[in-house]
């Protein structure tokens, strides 16, 4: 439990003392995806109608948000998954060796 709390401080201090923001703009027709990153926290990725002057007209809200989202929680809890079956793949065996040919004999 302490460890956890330990954690969560240190990510916390981490994540003010880094100023650095990442900010991605994909257009495609009339729909633009902004995503938003900061070093040591999960990206964040939204995806927005209209063209380039709408989606810079977001982004200041999306920061907004995105940063009390990181102070909260920067990173997103590890998943448990299930350990994988054991592979049920046949051990390979010896490679047959080619038989050599012998050459007709003319004489």
């Amino acid at each position: 439990m302490v460890e956890e709390e330990t954690q969560k401080v240190e990510a916390t201090e981490t994540r003010k003392a880094s100023d650095e923001l990442k900010v991605v703009i994909l257009l495609k027709g009339n729909r633009a995806m902004v995503g938003i990153q900061s070093p040591d926290c999960d990206p964040i990725f939204t995806t927005l109608e209209g063209d380039l002057s709408a989606a810079l007209s977001q982004v200041p809200a999306l920061v907004e948000s995105a940063n009390a989202k990181w102070d909260a929680t920067p990173r997103n809890p590890k998943a448990n998954l299930p350990e994988p079956p054991p592979s049920t793949t046949p051990a390979r065996s010896q490679p047959a060796q080619p038989i050599a040919k012998k050459q007709p004999s003319f004489f």
